[in-house]
């Protein structure tokens, strides 16, 4: 991996080279630690049942009747 950075910090290159470079480097950064917070979420809730939550919002506009 040393030699292979090694390689990239001596190739001769222009400014929108570099620039692409560092924009991969940061997207992969981001996207991989992205991706495990993602399945790390996922994994936390091991079974989501659907709940009705009961208070405000939970009725329709105008509250409910009995009959």
């Amino acid at each position: 991996m040393n030699k292979h950075l090694q390689v990239v910090f001596e190739k001769p290159m222009n400014r929108k080279e570099f620039l692409g470079y560092i924009g991969a480097a940061i997207f992969a950064v981001i996207g991989v630690s992205g991706m495990i917070k993602a399945l790390l979420h996922h994994s936390d809730s091991p079974s989501r049942s659907h709940t009705v939550a009961e208070g405000y919002g939970s009725t329709p506009y105008g509250g409910s009747t009995k009959s």
